[in-house]
């Protein structure tokens, strides 16, 4: 038995003994009810039905919309389009600054 199977076995095992209410005495019998889902789960996990070979689904479906997003997202923006997606805080602020600027140099 190779380690990664026995230690499943013993997960299993014990994750059957807790939810059995942690009985005293029925160790044997948690342990082979593990040992009959592991040799299930390999045998379905090995029939040619359930394994196609290079046939992988992926996990989750994106949507064309979503994989352009993706794809502008990737595009370099140009400087006037980059200030136009500012917070408008910070464009008060800059006008702040700029109004400043200004003031300060007509008073020198």
């Amino acid at each position: 038995m190779t380690d990664a199977r026995r230690e499943w076995i013993s997960k299993r095992a014990y994750t059957l003994w807790e939810e059995a209410g942690r009985p005293h005495g029925h160790d044997a019998e948690h342990w082979e009810q593990a040992v009959h889902e592991r040799d299930e789960f390999e045998r379905v996990a090995l029939t040619p039905e359930t394994r196609q070979a290079g046939a992988r689904k992926p996990l989750i479906e994106i949507s064309e919309k979503a994989q352009a997003k993706k794809s502008e997202a990737a595009k370099p923006r140009k400087k006037a389009e980059a200030a136009a997606e500012k917070p408008i805080a910070a464009k008060a602020v800059a006008k702040a600054k700029s109004v400043k600027a200004t003031t300060n140099g007509k008073q020198a």
